[in-house]
């Protein structure tokens, strides 16, 4: 799609043309060959590597909040089978999954605030 087109498709809407001018004036600084640091704020962070996790440390983090696999599986919205993968080291967790048990290792008590007890129906 041209940018003619697309400033065409959103031309009644504020929003729409906000972004269809900032991607324009983008797309002049490109051509022209202006350092974008020179017109915009440019921002360079370093994102951390997730935490390694073997079979131990998985299950360590578990039992920080004293659930069972079944429990632990949904919180981090992945099957049973898996979760018990990585409890048994047949496989590791992915890097999301290791983020996620990093934020759970960095506040284990907010997250076990998040699960309640199920009341019988």
């Amino acid at each position: 799609m041209t940018m003619k087109k697309i400033s065409k498709e959103h031309k009644g809407t504020a929003a729409g043309r906000e972004i269809i001018a900032a991607l324009t004036d983008l797309r002049d600084t490109l051509a022209a060959g202006i350092p974008l640091e020179e017109k915009y704020t440019v921002r360079h962070v370093i994102v951390p590597d997730p935490g390694a996790y073997d079979a131990r440390a998985v299950r360590a983090t578990r039992d920080h909040l004293g659930v069972s696999q079944r429990v632990f599986a949904n919180l981090l919205g992945v099957s049973v089978v898996l979760a018990q993968a990585w409890e048994q080291g047949k496989r590791p967790p992915n890097a999301m999954a290791r983020r996620l048990l990093d934020e759970i290792n960095r506040e284990p008590r907010r997250w076990a605030a998040m699960l309640r007890p199920a009341h019988a129906a």
